[in-house]
C-alpha cells in the first residue's frame, strides 16, 4: 500500500494534484468510547485518537475530470524507558497506518457550483512492539517477545470507508467542502477461551479545506500577465 501512495504523489504531480485537511470534529461517541475503557491501552491503536486523529491529511491528484486517486498516512510511536541501577528495559509500541482512496465527481467541475462526489477507500494498521533489558535472561526475553507478539496482534487492523462528499471552490486554489462516510475496522487480534474477533461499522462526517494546483489555471494567470506586460511595452498613440 506505501508503494501504492508512492504512485499515487507521481500520478497526482502528473495531473491536477491537491493537498488538504479533514477535521472530524470530537463526538459524545468518541467520549463515550473513551469512558468505556475501549482503547487499546496501549496509546497508539486505530481509536486511541494518535495514529487516526480528529484533523488528518491527505494529498492526491485528479487523473481526468471525474476521477481522483489520493491517499494519507499516520503515523504513532510510544517508547517507555526504565532505569534500575545499572539496569535498564526500554518498550515501545507504534503503528504506521496508509491509506488509500479513489473520488468520482458526480458531476464536471463548473464554476460557482459545489461538486458532489463519491469515495471509496481502504488502509491498514502496521503494527511494531518490542521490549528489550540489559537484565534479562534467555527466559525472560522469550516471555517479553510473546507479549510484545500479543501487542502487535493488538495494534494490527484493517478497514475502509465508503461515503459521499462535495466540494466548492472558493478561489482557483482553494475549496472548502464536507464529507460522510460510513467506515468499518476489523481487528486482527483474535481473543482466546473463546476465541473471538472485533468489527466496527460506524459513520462520521467531516469538514474539508483543500489547496490546488491546477496546471490550467496557472497557464491562464501566466498568459494574462503576458498579455499586460507586453501591453505596457507598446503603449498606443493618441
Amino acid at each position: 500500500m506505501v508503494g501504492c501512495m508512492w504512485w499515487i504523489a507521481g500520478a497526482a504531480w502528473a495531473a491536477v494534484p491537491y493537498a488538504g485537511l479533514e477535521w472530524r470534529p470530537l463526538s459524545r461517541s468518541d467520549l463515550a468510547w473513551v469512558d468505556d475503557q475501549r482503547t487499546s491501552g496501549l496509546g497508539v491503536g486505530e481509536h486511541d485518537g494518535v495514529v487516526h486523529p480528529a484533523l488528518g491529511a491527505f494529498v492526491g491528484g485528479w487523473i481526468s475530470a471525474r476521477f481522483a486517486l489520493q491517499g494519507g498516512l499516520g503515523v504513532a510511536r510510544l517508547t517507555s524507558t526504565t532505569w534500575v541501577g545499572t539496569v535498564w528495559e526500554q518498550r515501545h509500541w507504534g503503528v504506521v497506518r496508509p491509506e488509500l482512496a479513489a473520488r468520482l465527481a458526480l458531476i464536471r467541475p463548473a464554476e460557482g457550483w459545489p461538486v458532489p462526489w463519491v469515495l471509496a477507500g481502504a488502509y491498514g494498521d502496521i503494527p511494531s512492539a518490542r521490549a528489550t533489558s540489559n537484565g534479562y535472561d534467555e527466559v525472560e526475553q522469550e516471555e517479553a517477545d510473546l507479549l510484545a507478539t500479543g501487542d502487535r496482534a493488538r495494534l494490527a487492523g484493517l478497514g475502509g470507508r465508503l461515503g459521499v462528499g462535495v466540494d466548492l471552490r472558493l478561489h482557483p486554489s482553494f475549496s472548502v467542502g464536507a464529507s460522510y462516510s460510513l467506515g468499518l475496522h476489523r481487528s486482527l487480534y483474535l481473543g482466546s477461551d473463546p476465541t473471538t474477533v472485533s468489527t466496527l461499522v460506524s459513520s462520521e462526517a467531516a469538514i474539508l479545506g483543500t489547496f490546488w494546483w491546477d496546471p490550467a489555471v496557472r497557464r491562464a494567470s501566466e498568459a494574462s500577465e503576458r498579455t499586460s506586460l507586453q501591453g505596457l511595452g507598446n503603449p498606443e498613440g493618441p
